[in-house]
């Protein structure tokens, strides 16, 4: 046995290393570009990776790569990309060119002072804003937004050949040439060059790589010599890697206060481990030359290399594989061993002297089912097994002691330990026990013990889970009745929660059940995973609910831990997520890191004393480094494009658009290089669509958007919590057309008011020229009418006299009299238009007086009206009473009565009995006529002209 113990004390002696590995995925450019090699990789301030390739530019969002090449035909090896302060894109060719991208589009660069005839291979910003520029055979250039300046030999710099560009800290540049590394600056227009080389200390003055980190030292990667740390402060050079011969160094990455990564120009990649000072070569890409190294903002470590393509990896996860399965319980040792436990046994896991890792088996001849593992303050292995007890272990000397029902155990069965200062917690079927040594168990140190179960207060005799707090108190997971605490000697038990909703202060309650697993935030909140109801958060008085609706992927819950950041990590089958216990914001883990087929089994987790956390699964353990670095937890939302009529227009500056460029087309991407087929988008545009629509597509059409204000805006997200991402806007607004604006509807009105206007100003002309040109025709036509009256009159006067003097001379000469004052009336009236009826009906007295004495009581002549303010045409009803003298017999026999009567208030009618004479007297009928044609020129109503039974009837209307 002593010399069995010697042999495996020998082999455990030697230091352990892990060969834990990253999952590296591959990235292919696909067939039009496979011949394509990347060189240079490159983030930019949108945290978008850019890749510098012999076939040209290329843009990736994961998911696809788009190449930005030159139009003309010159070469588009890119050899170099930045993006200074004042977002200027600088990319740097093969042959000496350098182009800006700007709106899509690369643009040539050219100085008054013209460009380097070589490669130029790198860019940097001083802090006084300077872009510096870098070329294999002409030295450096310096650009000051004035002119371009040319650092070469001639200036002190060692060598024109440079390899390495780099901005350090304060913005102090560092050049890594053939013959050392130099500083440059430039002040005052003054060129200023310092030079280290090997008699400062510098191993190899081949300068290939050049890294600042954030404490403002400088990781110098050199061509024969290794890698060197160097203090610009101090000017001086030390070698924290162990002397290793790993060839040329290309590149360099490192991890703040985790890893320094270097690749090599034909040995692979190698690693540098901050913490423990080991420097191992990475197994996977190994004997290949590494192009370039870059970490992102999500911790992807990425890989160019020449013959195995683009490669990333998360660098938070590592992977060990495993020979056997059903790893139940896992412990990192104070010594940084890693054991496994397992329904077959215990393992530790070793690299042997040839580089093969694998895993040893301890104590195969007792046949342990471990279920649980705990190191105690002598670095004693506490094991857990199913229905065998507790087995104290020293590995060192084999030392063995078994722990059961017999000398102190309720219960064989262990399902989770802790304990800290002397105890041990151990929790079984048959409630928890406390376990208290006052030194080392296996050399003699006294035990003691306390049971607590249903009988003194315990929730249930059934534990799934102990756990200690930074408070010293003593948490159960219980199974069926929740959980319990043991607080500084007072027991209590949480078999319900109540969770208050902060939207609505809603208060819920949950039966908790079975509790799995928990653990302690910063904050020193508890958290606890139970029988698929997901997870809470115990601040001490309430339980936050966290479930599917609040992005947790899976309920099914199997361990909880918290890493070195404060980061929940919450394990469960589907895979791995990490919760922000400020936010709750959620990041999921699985098959695009590697955290595939997992499988894990309860509470199958630990953290090693580096802040690791170790989770057992199926075939593997798997190692989770909570890295320092500042990583985004959210998807980098992108505007790519806008699209009007799938025309693109500049959106950085154009906000507006005509009324008819209402077709737009939104191009986006969510950057979340970890997992990019599971992002997720929601985008929305303010004043048009009423809620956010989810999808998975990366573009958003809107088509015949109506006039007016909006705000497209859009996010994603690689949970489905949609909580708290960040989210995308773009402004801009469509005019209206003319005809909408209002000063076009005030013209527009103004001119239609001012088109009526003249038109009714131009038709009252035309009106007022008509009437007038007929008033002139009517006057002219009457004053015809009257110059006939008069003749025509005077000639029925005479013959009237003639007759009454050869019958009756005295009346004759009477006759005269009255015929010369009846014509001098006529004479008055003959040039007005219009009389008053009055008038008329005087006029009309006075030839009935000429006809009386003419005819004697053989004519009778009625007149019956009233006095009124009306007019009358002169004449006209005198006219009437002479045709109807004219044309009828008057006789003893036949006497012939004239009736004149009003007819309402609009006619005045002329009536006589029809008497025809035998012999007819020849009619020019002008009489009646003219008065027809009269009325008809006034305007006024029509002359009525009736026969009716014998009865001839004039009807004259009258004028008001």
């Amino acid at each position: 046995m002593k010399g069995l113990w010697t042999i495996l004390l020998i082999i455990l002696s030697v230091a352990p290393v892990w060969a834990q590995v990253p999952f590296f995925k591959s990235h292919e450019f696909g067939e039009q570009f496979q011949k394509a090699k990347a060189e240079l990789i490159f983030e930019d301030e949108n945290s978008a990776l850019w890749l510098g390739t012999t076939q040209g530019l290329f843009l990736y969002d994961g998911i696809e790569f788009h190449p930005i090449l030159k139009e003309d035909a010159t070469s588009n090896h890119v050899r170099s990309v930045f993006r200074d302060s004042k977002s200027r894109f600088w990319v740097g060719y093969e042959d000496g060119s350098i182009y800006h991208f700007h709106n899509q589009q690369l643009r040539a660069w050219q100085p008054e002072e013209g460009l380097p005839r070589v490669a130029v291979n790198g860019f940097a910003e001083d802090g006084r804003g300077h872009i510096w520029f870098s070329t294999y055979g002409e030295g450096v250039y310096l650009f000051d937004e004035k002119r371009v300046y040319n650092f070469n030999q001639e200036d002190g710099l060692p060598g024109n050949d440079i390899y390495t560009l780099v901005a350090g800290q304060h913005g102090k540049i560092w050049v890594g040439t053939d013959r050392g590394l130099s500083h440059c600056d430039f002040f005052e227009e003054n060129k200023v060059v310092e030079n280290f080389s090997v008699e400062d200390g510098l191993p190899d003055n081949i300068v290939k790589a050049v890294l600042a980190d954030d404490q403002g030292r400088l990781w110098v990667g050199t061509y024969d010599g290794g890698v060197c740390l160097f203090d610009p402060g101090t000017k001086s050079f030390t070698y924290p890697l162990p002397q290793t011969s790993f060839g040329v160094v290309n590149c360099l990455e490192l991890f703040a206060g985790t890893d320094l990564w270097i690749g090599t120009a034909g040995q692979g990649i190698w690693r540098f481990n901050l913490t423990n000072k080991e420097l191992t070569p990475l197994p996977k890409l190994e004997n290949t030359k590494v192009a370039d190294l870059h970490k992102d903002i999500e911790g992807n470590i990425w890989v160019l290399t020449s013959n195995h393509g683009i490669h990333s990896a998360n660098r938070q996860f590592e992977f060990v594989e495993t020979d056997f399965k059903n790893t139940q319980a896992v412990l990192c040792d104070s010594g940084n061993r890693l054991w496994a436990g397992t329904s077959d046994g215990l393992f530790v896991h070793r690299v042997d002297e040839k580089g093969n890792s694998r895993f040893q088996q301890h104590l195969p001849s007792l046949k342990l089912n471990i279920v649980s593992l705990f190191e105690d303050d002598f670095a004693n292995i506490w094991i857990g097994t199913f229905g065998a007890g507790v087995y104290i272990y020293q590995p060192d000397n084999g030392k063995v002691f078994h722990l059961t029902v017999e000398n102190g155990l309720k219960d064989g069965n262990i399902f989770s330990m802790d304990g800290q200062d002397g105890v041990v917690w151990l929790a079984t079927f048959g409630g928890v026990l406390e376990v208290r040594y006052d030194g080392d168990v296996l050399k003699g140190g006294n035990m003691a013990f306390r049971s607590l179960d249903k009988t003194t207060g315990l929730g249930s005799n059934f534990i799934y889970k102990v756990f200690i707090d930074s408070r010293q108190r003593v948490w159960f997971g219980t199974d069926g009745q929740g959980l319990s605490v043991l607080d500084h000697g007072v027991l209590k038990n949480f078999s319900h929660a109540t969770h208050v909703h902060t939207d609505s202060l809603r208060e819920e309650d949950f039966r908790l059940h079975a509790v799995y697993s928990i653990t302690e935030d910063q904050q020193g909140h508890i958290w606890l995973s139970t029988d698929k109801a997901g997870i809470f958060e115990f601040d001490g008085e309430n339980f936050l609910h966290l479930t599917v609706k609040e992005g947790v992927r899976d309920v099914e819950i199997t361990s909880l831990a918290t890493d070195a950041n404060g980061q929940i990590l919450i394990v469960h089958p589907t895979g791995i997520d990490l919760l922000d216990p400020s936010s709750k914001h959620l990041i999921y883990y699985d098959n695009e890191v590697g955290v595939s087929r997992l499988d894990p089994n309860l509470n199958a987790v630990c953290t090693d004393p580096y802040g690791n956390i170790w989770i057992a699964g199926n075939n593997k353990i798997i190692k989770y480094t909570s890295l320092k670095d500042s990583l985004e937890i959210h998807p980098r939302t992108l505007l790519n494009n806008v699209f009007v009529f799938l025309e693109p227009v500049d959106f950085r500056s154009v906000h507006s658009f005509a009324s008819h460029e209402n077709h737009l087309i939104f191009s986006y991407m969510g950057l979340w290089y970890t997992d990019p087929q599971i992002v997720k988008y929601r985008y929305r545009m303010k004043g048009y669509d009423l809620s956010w629509i989810e999808s998975k597509d990366r573009r958003a059409t809107y088509s015949n958007l109506p006039p007016g204000q909006y705000t497209f805006e859009v996010t994603s997200t690689e949970n489905d919590a949609w909580s708290d991402e960040p989210v995308v806007s773009y402004q801009f607004k469509i005019r209206s057309p003319i005809w909408r604006r209002w000063w076009f509807i005030v013209l527009l009105l103004a001119s239609v008011g001012s088109f009526f206007y003249w038109y009714q100003k131009s038709r009252d002309k035309r009106v007022q020229l008509v009437n007038l040109l007929e008033k002139d025709r009517a006057e002219s036509e009457l004053a015809a009418l009257k110059a006939q009256i008069n003749p025509h009159f005077l000639f029925n006067s005479f013959n009237t006299l003639i007759s009454v003097i050869e019958e009756n001379p005295q009346l004759a000469v009477e006759y005269v009299d009255n015929l010369s004052d009846f014509y001098r009336k006529i004479m008055q009236l003959r040039d007005k238009e219009l009389i008053p009826i009055q008038e008329e009906i005087e006029l009309l007295h006075n030839y009935n007086f000429l006809l009386k004495k003419r005819y004697g009581n053989n004519f009778h002549l009625n007149i019956d009206v009233k006095e009124g303010q009306f007019y009358i045409v002169p004449f006209t009803l005198q006219i009437l009473v002479e045709n109807a003298v004219k044309h009828n017999v008057i006789s003893k026999s036949k006497p012939l009565t004239v009736d004149i009567r009003m007819e309402g208030d609009r006619y005045i009618v002329v009536s006589n009995a029809i008497q025809p004479k035998l012999t007819k007297e020849k009619s020019t009928r002008f009489g009646l006529q003219s008065i027809v044609q009269g009325y008809r020129l006034l305007g006024n109503k029509k002359v009525k002209v009736e026969d009716q039974a014998g009865v001839f009837i004039v009807s004259i209307p009258v004028i008001d």
